[in-house]
């Protein structure tokens, strides 16, 4: 329901209540502007390649896998890599350095991580992988805060899940 103040219409009010709206989503893109420098873990598993650095993810699984493999795509979904990840834990990190299959350098952009894990018996383990990067900027799109990692890869707000601690 819109206040009215003496004299005054319901819509005479609207171009307020937008310059509001406006107001608030400054406030939070401003806010937002404080992740930039700090390394933030995603609730998915696209990484960003930029700038000669890795693609980085944390992974895990319920148990301790017998058998891990890995699969790294790129944004059209092409298989680039098959990298070696130690097994040996339910838990850990992955930094790929960008080298593909073929030995190249793959370019900047995209990429996912799949991990296909096994027990001992050989049955089917549910991996969990989170995207890691550092927030290189803050945009605001169709409403929604997005977190730019470089390499072209921007991930929304919504899918933040923790930020490191400032050195």
């Amino acid at each position: 329901m819109l206040a009215r103040s003496s004299g005054g219409s319901a819509l005479s009010a609207a171009p307020h209540a937008a310059a509001k709206v406006d107001h608030i989503s400054r406030l939070r893109c401003s806010g937002a502007a404080g992740l930039i420098g700090r390394q933030a873990e995603f609730s998915n598993s696209v990484a960003a390649l930029a700038g000669g650095g890795s693609a980085q993810w944390n992974w895990s699984v319920p148990s301790t896998p017998a058998t891990l493999s890995a699969e790294i795509r790129d944004s059209s979904g092409k298989l680039v890599a098959t990298p070696t990840i130690a097994g040996g834990a339910a838990s850990r990190s992955f930094a790929w350095d960008g080298r593909m299959s073929d030995g190249s350098r793959a370019p900047d952009g995209a990429y996912s991580l799949k991990l296909i894990a096994k027990d001992a018996s050989g049955a089917d383990l549910v991996t969990t992988v989170h995207s890691v990067g550092t927030v290189r900027d803050v945009t605001q799109r169709d409403n929604e805060l997005w977190l730019g990692l470089g390499g072209k890869v921007s991930l929304p707000l919504s899918d933040l899940l923790g930020v490191a601690v400032a050195a």
